[in-house]
C-alpha cells in the first residue's frame, strides 16, 4: 500500500472526524458570542441611525437598543431550547 501524503492524511482524518460525530457544533461558543455581539451592536446602530431622522433622537436610540436586545433575546431562547432538548454536554 502506498504511503499517503500529509495533506491526504489530514483529509482522511477530517473525514473520519465528521463521520463519527455529525452533531458537533460547526463554530465554537466564544466565536459565536463574538459574532452575535458584533451583529447586535451593528444592527442597533443601523436602526438608531435610520430612525432618528424620522423621530426624535431619544426614540431612535430606544428603537436601536430594542433591536439589539431582540437579537440577544432570540439567541438566549434558542440556546435554552437547545440545552433543554439535547441536554447539557461536556
Amino acid at each position: 500500500m502506498a504511503k499517503l501524503s500529509r495533506r491526504q492524511r489530514k483529509k482522511e482524518q477530517r473525514k473520519q472526524d465528521q463521520e463519527t460525530d455529525p452533531t458537533s457544533p460547526w463554530i465554537g461558543m466564544q466565536t459565536g458570542l463574538i459574532v452575535i455581539t458584533i451583529l447586535s451592536i451593528g444592527m442597533a446602530v443601523f436602526v438608531a441611525w435610520t430612525v432618528i431622522p424620522a423621530t426624535s433622537t431619544r426614540e431612535g436610540i430606544l428603537w436601536g437598543l430594542g433591536f439589539g436586545a431582540g437579537i440577544w433575546f432570540v439567541f438566549v431562547l434558542a440556546f435554552a431550547f437547545n440545552r433543554f432538548v439535547r441536554g447539557k454536554r461536556g
